[in-house]
């Protein structure tokens, strides 16, 4: 029998920092430079998620600083914003639906309102060769455990139908 595809809550990381849209620009580009994730969340004083930080926005800040002269600026002049909703008891084949349809490399996870976690594309990748190598029968505790080819993956991913893989992409 198939084993239920992996969820978000199992493969996400605690939210490590966050950061305010006044803070100074130049110093949340150190943070994020620090960081082991590729953005940081944005939170307003409700601690709600208005945006994200990414690398992205920060060689933005860069490229504006050197080529019009213009330095310094909030985070809220650069910050990207949300528009993935991921939940902790998301499936993450609908969370990779969300990444192919945002540039974010990781995205925060929101219990309602409440930041609880992030997740990212590797934490996906990891966890699909996980689920993959159980449905073989290879095995699921290792996580280096791989499958041994692109058609051992389709063959898995092909045991759910057509109307189930669709409702998977627009479960959330």
């Amino acid at each position: 029998m198939a084993q239920e595809i992996p969820v978000v809550r199992d493969w996400m990381a605690p939210p490590s920092r966050t950061i305010r849209p006044d803070e100074d620009m130049a110093e949340a580009i150190q943070l994020l430079a620090g960081d082991q994730f590729a953005a940081i969340p944005v939170v307003d004083d409700d601690t709600s998620v208005i945006g994200l930080l990414s690398e992205k926005d920060c060689l933005r800040a860069i490229s504006r600083w050197t080529y019009e002269g213009v330095a310094g600026g909030k985070v809220r002049d650069y910050m990207s914003p949300v528009r993935a909703a991921i939940s902790p008891d998301m499936d993450l084949l609908g969370v990779a639906g969300k990444f192919l349809e945002n540039n974010f490399a990781c995205l925060p996870v929101m219990d309602g309102k409440e930041l609880v976690g992030r997740i990212h594309r590797h934490h996906v990748l990891d966890a699909f060769l996980n689920w993959i190598a159980e449905q073989s029968g290879s095995g699921g505790d290792d996580h280096t455990a791989r499958p041994s080819s692109i058609e051992q993956m389709q063959k898995v991913i092909a045991s759910h139908t057509r109307d189930q893989r669709v409702e998977r992409f627009k479960k959330h």
